[in-house]
């Protein structure tokens, strides 16, 4: 979601809430509709706090599925740099092809599965480059026991790789049901509404609108803060960016001729 529509829906909202209750004001009794005081503050705290339990779980939730998220890029990143250090170790033509690949794979990533991720997809491109670099290991022969080594310790960032990659695209679809967003907005909803209905016409207008005011614009918040959380490849301000993969390019593009253009899409030959 974009900055600017974030505080747009937050102005709207808050300025929503503030209308309404100071129109339930005006036609309020003096003493407002409830006449048990106590008992209505005691109902509202009891709403707030189950609609605020039930925000906080789901930040939380929603938190860890982002750290998931970032973490994951973070660690198919080194992997790809490592797996090119070990691809050095091989023999021409073998290391060519594997660095090669490694590098088409780091620009699709970037510059194709990125894009795709913000529609809760993957990219085909990207794993064509992994079935390519997959194929062009099996056809490599170590000569010496350090090619040998090299050749075990493939196969360890290999499933560091596809294990960050896998966390990486389980986390482009959004974790939360629409069920669970209905709950959420019914509770901010009726926590608001309640807060609308304890309008007192002995009260100034200001003091009516501070309380309401500011709930709403707090509610609204964690809300908003919610649904970023769920989209973590937005591009927009906080969202995850392809940052440790570009730094993976950087020191794996040594500048020689790979089997791809600057997106990762296959030369024709």
């Amino acid at each position: 979601m974009p900055v600017w529509i974030g505080a747009l829906v937050l102005v709207l909202v808050v300025t929503a809430t503030i209308t309404v209750k100071l129109l339930v004001r005006r036609r309020a009794p003096v003493g407002g509709w409830f006449s048990d005081s106590p008992r209505s503050a005691g109902t509202l705290s009891l709403i707030g706090t189950m609609f605020a339990v039930m925000l906080a779980f789901v930040i939380l939730l929603s938190l860890q599925s982002y750290q998931r998220a970032r973490d994951g890029s973070s660690v198919e990143a080194v992997a790809v740099a490592e797996l090119d250090s070990v691809a050095g170790v091989f023999q021409s033509p073998s290391s060519d092809r594997l660095r090669g690949g490694l590098v088409c794979y780091a620009r699709a990533v970037i510059d194709d599965e990125w894009p795709a991720m913000r529609k809760g997809r993957s990219s085909e491109l990207v794993q064509s480059w992994v079935d390519k670099v997959a194929r062009d290991f099996a056809i490599a022969e170590p000569h010496d026991v350090r090619e040998q080594t090299a050749y075990a310790q493939w196969f360890d960032q290999q499933a560091q790789r596809r294990e960050g990659r896998r966390e990486r695209l389980a986390e482009a679809a959004p974790l939360l049901p629409p069920p669970l967003w209905f709950v959420l907005g019914l509770g901010a909803s009726v926590t608001l509404a309640y807060m609308c209905a304890q309008a007192d016409r002995r009260e100034g207008v200001l003091i009516q609108s501070l309380p309401v005011g500011f709930a709403s614009a707090l509610v609204t918040a964690g809300l908003i803060v919610v649904f970023c959380l769920d989209h973590p490849y937005v591009n927009e301000s906080g969202a995850i960016a392809p940052t440790e993969m570009r730094r993976t390019l950087a020191l794996i593009d040594h500048g020689g001729v790979a089997p791809c253009d600057e997106r990762g899409i296959p030369r024709s030959t």
